[in-house]
């Protein structure tokens, strides 16, 4: 979970020699840190045979083959038939009671109305018209005026762990992860209380 500095982008996928790593926009609702997460996994997975490009429009519905196939798995992991199935039939709702459903299900699902829209879409759940009948606006914050949650915990706990333990140990000064981690010296204690872990030393 990271802070973006560039406008639209709300997750990456990298491949560096040791690792890989996913980042995410912290700062994105919920539902759609969940699609990226699962967007992402998919090009970790893929990286191979269908390298991902340098960059690439932050949204659901993409004209890239690659990032249609990763918006597929994205899709079908957090919105399974199996799952869709249990909310009954979707053909023949008015605009308004559409999205009034989409909301609630998408809340239930902790993914976003528009990416379940689609998801509804792909399965024949949904025609087409239908789907596009339904107003975005309707759809945005899953139907609310605005949504207020806090944006998760820096970075994750695995990699806390891994900071934790070097500056215990000494293999790494807290100056230095301070500025790794672009943060305050003053702010590392906390940003490690958060992820539920301490220091044995005093910073």
């Amino acid at each position: 979970m990271v802070d973006t500095n560039i406008a639209g982008i709300s997750g990456a996928a990298c491949r560096l020699p040791e690792l890989d790593a996913v980042l995410i926009n912290r700062h994105e609702v919920p539902g759609r840190q969940h699609f990226d997460l699962a967007h992402e996994l998919f090009h970790v997975l893929t990286w191979d045979a269908m390298p991902p490009e340098h960059s690439e429009e932050a949204v659901e519905v993409s004209t890239n083959r690659v990032e249609q196939l990763a918006n597929s798995f994205a899709s079908a992991l957090l919105m399974p038939s199996s799952a869709l199935g249990r909310f009954g039939d979707w053909s023949g709702l008015v605009a308004h009671d559409l999205a009034a459903k989409l909301n609630a299900v998408a809340d239930e699902l902790q993914v976003t109305s528009t990416a379940l829209k689609w998801r509804l879409v792909s399965a024949g759940r949904l025609s087409s018209g239908e789907a596009r009948a339904v107003r975005d606006a309707a759809l945005r914050n899953n139907g609310r005026a605005r949504v207020v949650t806090p944006p998760p915990a820096l970075f994750s706990r695995n990699f806390a762990e891994v900071i934790a333990k070097g500056l215990d140990e000494g293999q790494l000064s807290v100056r230095r992860a301070a500025a790794l981690l672009d943060i305050r010296v003053d702010e590392l204690r906390d940003w490690l209380g958060q992820h539920g872990l301490e220091l044995s030393s005093e910073l």
